[in-house]
């Protein structure tokens, strides 16, 4: 079983600075979360070329509403929250907490890879759209996982924890299959069962939920060296 490090241990993880960096990704995982519902409440949907649903939703609340049906909203979600929490309090040594802050670290660092290597298109954004894209899909997968390394908070991962945040992304990957065919819309292209098929979205699945368990893994490994280091450079 590993043990928790003691606060004197690892202080540098609750000092100003770190709480600092917390909250700095909080407002920034909200002001990206706040232009999304604007984009959501300012216009409705616009579907890709080629694709085989041709459902959507009007600008104002249907859209607004829709917004955390997005992988990339429900990810800057998890973020916020927990970055926030810890800004508050980075002592947090719950394992339910730090399951969902796993969850929103790994997701920000999938929706950057998934977004920028197989869903970003050619088309020229300006104003509102912009800022929401490079906050969004640019900046927090960037920033996300060097706060993580940089101030943790380190020594609360194990097991358990890797674990249960799977749980989080495949009961989005469950809402969204469901209620595609209902609404006859999905929020990626990847995830175009009408178009690509079951066969055709199975791989695009898979492939995210390896990697996401394998960052998750690394991110085990690195949490144990990081804690393990602390204790034995306090220990001198």
């Amino acid at each position: 079983m590993t043990k928790t490090p003691a606060p004197a241990a690892l202080a540098w993880q609750y000092a100003a600075g770190a709480r600092a960096a917390h909250a700095g990704v909080a407002v920034l995982s909200l002001a990206g979360l706040l232009s999304s519902l604007y984009l959501g409440w300012s216009e409705g949907t616009v579907l890709p070329e080629g694709v085989g649903f041709s459902g959507g939703f009007s600008a104002g609340w249907e859209h607004l509403l829709n917004q955390p049906a997005y992988f990339t909203f429900f990810s800057a979600v998890l973020v916020c929250m927990t970055s926030a929490m810890l800004a508050v309090r980075p002592d947090r040594t719950s394992k339910v907490f730090h399951t969902f802050r796993l969850a929103g670290v790994v997701q920000m660092m999938i929706t950057g890879v998934v977004f920028n290597l197989l869903l970003r298109s050619n088309a020229e954004l300006s104003g509102v759209w912009f800022f929401n894209d490079q906050v969004l899909h640019v900046f927090l997968p960037i920033l996300v996982p060097i706060v993580w390394l940089g101030v943790g908070p380190h020594g609360n991962v194990d097991a358990r924890v890797v674990s249960g945040s799977v749980i989080l992304p495949l009961l989005w990957l469950s809402a969204t299959l469901l209620r595609g065919p209902i609404l006859d819309w999905y929020p990626y292209t990847i995830l175009d069962v009408p178009g690509l098929g079951i066969a055709g979205v199975a791989p695009y699945v898979v492939a995210i939920l390896v990697v996401f368990v394998g960052i998750a893994g690394v991110m085990w490994f690195i949490d144990r060296a990081v804690s393990r280091y602390a204790r034995v450079s306090s220990s001198r």
